[in-house]
């Protein structure tokens, strides 16, 4: 893991919620229906990693030994499929503890959701990325 990421802020990216890519989702959940709102975690199917946010590549964690550490979502306003979003990725804190088979990091990164048209921020995802040695 690169500890020196810790704190690390991206430049922000822009995205919009597409209906198509989110029926995949639903279908993923067994919902067989057109979403007439965003679906609350959606947005993790909308990543920034060909948008220049590749946080397994930036921290050094291989896939294959990447852990799902957790997440949650704050939601500050409904999104709706024509907004344009902007995207601020930070990188908060990276910590290292040693484990019963070596050392394990936790890397806790906010996504930011900010609607282009207002500034104002629309939901917050905070997650937990984990990666054994």
């Amino acid at each position: 893991m690169r500890m020196e990421r810790s704190g690390h802020s991206y430049s922000p990216y822009r995205l919009k919620p597409d209906r198509a890519l989110a029926r995949k989702f639903m279908a993923g959940l067994g919902i067989d229906a057109d979403p007439e709102r965003v679906p609350p975690t959606y947005m993790i199917f909308l990543r920034g990693e060909t948008l220049g946010v590749n946080l397994f590549v930036d921290l050094d964690i291989p896939r294959q030994k990447a852990l799902h550490g957790g997440q949650r979502y704050e939601w500050f306003e409904p999104i709706g499929w024509d907004d344009e979003l902007a995207v601020h990725v930070k990188v908060d804190k990276i910590v290292e503890k040693q484990g019963k088979r070596g050392p394990v990091w936790f890397a806790d990164v906010t996504f930011d959701y900010r609607r282009v048209s207002d500034d104002k921020l629309v939901l917050r995802e905070l997650t937990r990325l984990v990666k054994q040695s």
